[in-house]
């Protein structure tokens, strides 16, 4: 970390960047060090080629978040230090290749336990609850008098989110600590929770209804399916459906559950998520995917009826080969 604190310290510009398909520990923790950056008195801009899930409006609000195209020349032709938050791979960044080739270093700072260290400098920690939360490690070494309630809003968005409201195994006592330290600065925790758990529009709980009606069941794992069409049918955007994948895993004696949402015509998301021992990244893995031991996910460019025979028959092979298929 504190390599990192030093190219900071000694930058004038900063483009932070992350993950396509946005989520809350993306959003939070690209926001927060943008806004931190901002408050040492760099340029730092917030750069992401993708669309944003509406629940996440209220944290980024009036904020002008560019896509590559918006960045001026004057900009790109000067020196500048290029973050990628939360991205455990460089061709997973929503971002110009042109950007990342042209930086004058490269930072990489994550948690996802896939993260090939891609980054001139790394500040990778697997274990860790969020990218969020090693954001705000870094910001505090750095000034923590400087962490506003806009910038602790931010950092809890993302360690709630990531922990699943402090659910998932990966919500350590530290992660408690920061929640704790980020509400006394400032955080709201009534509107976070507002709006990302209890916002839902009508439509999405329609879409919910009936993706859920897909749901089947083998064993110890289940699986719904996510058409195009149903979201075209409701309204809702792809971006919005994150959450989905929870009603697969919720379920009493299921250990591992399985969403598959199509995307196109041959790019279909899967998304895992387990309880206690099966290595979801180790599946995703299998796919050119990756992510953490309880939740991860790939892509995979086959017709939706291809994506869904070719990960199910893997997983009753990988479930049947571990001695778990009953």
């Amino acid at each position: 970390m504190n390599q990192i604190i030093d190219v900071i310290n000694s930058s004038k510009t900063f483009i932070i960047t992350s993950h396509v398909a946005p989520d809350g520990d993306n959003v939070g923790s690209s926001l927060a060090l943008t806004w931190f950056l901002r408050a040492m008195g760099k340029e730092s801009y917030y750069v992401l080629n993708d669309s944003f899930p509406q629940n996440l409006a209220f944290l980024y609000g009036n904020e002008k978040i560019l896509e590559s195209s918006e960045l001026s020349k004057q900009i790109l032709s000067s020196e500048y230090t290029l973050i990628a938050l939360d991205c455990g791979d460089i061709n997973r960044l929503a971002i110009g290749k042109d950007i990342i080739n042209t930086a004058s270093s490269l930072i990489n700072i994550d948690h996802h336990q896939s993260n090939n260290r891609f980054g001139d400098y790394n500040y990778v920690v697997t274990d860790a609850s969020s990218t969020s939360e090693l954001v705000y490690n870094l910001v505090s070494k750095i000034d923590s008098n400087l962490i506003s309630p806009k910038i602790a809003q931010a950092l809890y968005t993302g360690l709630v989110t990531d922990t699943g409201r402090f659910q998932y195994d990966n919500a350590s006592i530290s992660a408690f600590l920061m929640a704790a330290d980020l509400l006394s600065k400032g955080a709201d925790k009534q509107e976070v929770t507002r709006n990302i758990y209890q916002s839902d529009s009508y439509d999405y709980v329609r879409l919910s209804a009936e993706t859920v009606s897909t749901l089947e069941k083998e064993g110890i794992f289940s699986f719904m399916i996510l058409e195009t069409k149903m979201l075209e049918k409701y309204g809702v955007s792809y971006e919005d459906t994150e959450d989905l994948v929870n009603y697969t895993v919720n379920l009493d004696g299921v250990e591992l559950g399985i969403l598959f949402k199509e995307r196109g015509p041959k790019h279909v998301k899967v998304s895992f998520r387990s309880k206690q021992f099966i290595n979801v990244n180790e599946i995703a893995s299998k796919f050119d995917g990756g992510g953490h031991m309880r939740a991860a996910g790939c892509t995979i460019n086959n017709s939706l009826q291809e994506a869904v025979a070719m990960v199910l028959n893997y997983i009753r092979e990988y479930l049947k080969e571990h001695g778990w298929n009953h």
